[in-house]
């Protein structure tokens, strides 16, 4: 006896679906920093979620005094900008992850906070693609705010070191647990 589908899903979405793969290999990643081919860069994103159909983008990062962190996520044109400070050198970038309300009068909050090195532009790449797509998952799959920063850097802080992030992973940095 076969099992019938809902009426909710028909057989092309399911298709559909299933063909396209939940990792960054089927993403269209352009790289216009030298020194990083676009096969080199999508190399180094596999294993984190697709942002759907945005284009990544990976730009250089001109800075003044010391390297930092900076990447965009374009609605509108549905791309992710990730910029790779130029020229690299090894740094650290305070990251916050959460906050907590301070009692009182007025809106205060006591900051949690790490301190992540940057090695490799690689770790750079995965770091800003793990927090821009969380940006991308809150806005386009869940449909909320996407301006939920310390959720984004949640999310990015635990998982830009590892081999394969899901879905699951970005469920579990929505809901805030306290570090022990």
């Amino acid at each position: 006896m076969q099992a019938r589908l809902p009426h909710t899903i028909n057989a092309c979405t399911l298709l559909l679906t299933r063909s396209r793969p939940p990792y960054a290999p089927g993403m269209v990643i352009r790289s216009d920093l030298d020194g990083m081919t676009d096969a080199e860069a999508r190399h180094i994103l596999v294993g984190l979620p697709r942002a759907g159909d945005y284009e990544v983008v990976v730009k250089p990062l001109r800075y003044r005094s010391s390297p930092h962190l900076a990447a965009r996520c374009e609605f509108e044109e549905r791309r992710i900008v990730l910029q790779v400070p130029v020229p690299f050198h090894r740094f650290k970038e305070p990251v916050l992850y959460a906050a907590r309300r301070k009692r009182g009068h007025g809106i205060r909050f006591a900051w949690a906070s790490e301190s992540v090195s940057f090695r490799l532009r690689r770790e750079v790449l995965r770091f800003l693609y793990c927090h821009e797509w969380m940006h991308w998952y809150l806005h386009e799959e869940l449909g909320k705010k996407s301006a939920a920063e310390t959720a984004c850097d949640r999310f990015a802080l635990r998982n830009f070191r590892r081999p394969r992030v899901s879905i699951a992973d970005a469920d579990a940095a929505l809901r805030r647990r306290v570090r022990v």
